[in-house]
């Protein structure tokens, strides 16, 4: 039979969030780190916190992609910014050509995400 090892979980809470927490406890005569891995636990078990959908590797993908389209789109809008004296209309159709890829490309991460 294996022993049960424990190890210890911290986090932060403001004064007043501790306060409250506290009366919380209080209130079902449990000590707050009870109290606080009872809430937890039926947080798990109701099924109020859900497994993320994407992993991590898949997370920090996406995080590097929409930061490359952020960097385009800074791009552009420092062009339009540069240039909004002297943008011609050809210049004008290649900029909405380009905001429509950053477009689709935005809407391709977002199917990723649902």
């Amino acid at each position: 039979m294996s022993k049960s090892t424990y190890t210890q979980v911290n986090f932060r809470l403001t004064e007043k969030e501790k306060e409250a927490w506290q009366q919380q406890a209080n209130q079902l005569n449990m000590t707050l780190p009870k109290f606080t891995k009872h809430i937890m636990n039926s947080f798990f078990e109701l099924g109020y916190i859900k497994q993320p959908k994407l992993d991590h590797q898949q997370g920090a993908e996406i995080a590097k992609h929409l930061g490359r389209l952020g960097g385009n789109v800074n791009q552009i809008a420092k062009w339009c910014h540069t240039h909004k004296e002297t943008i011609s209309e050809e210049q004008v159709n290649r900029l909405a050509f380009n905001l429509e890829q950053v477009q689709k490309e935005l809407k391709q991460v977002w199917q990723q995400l649902n």
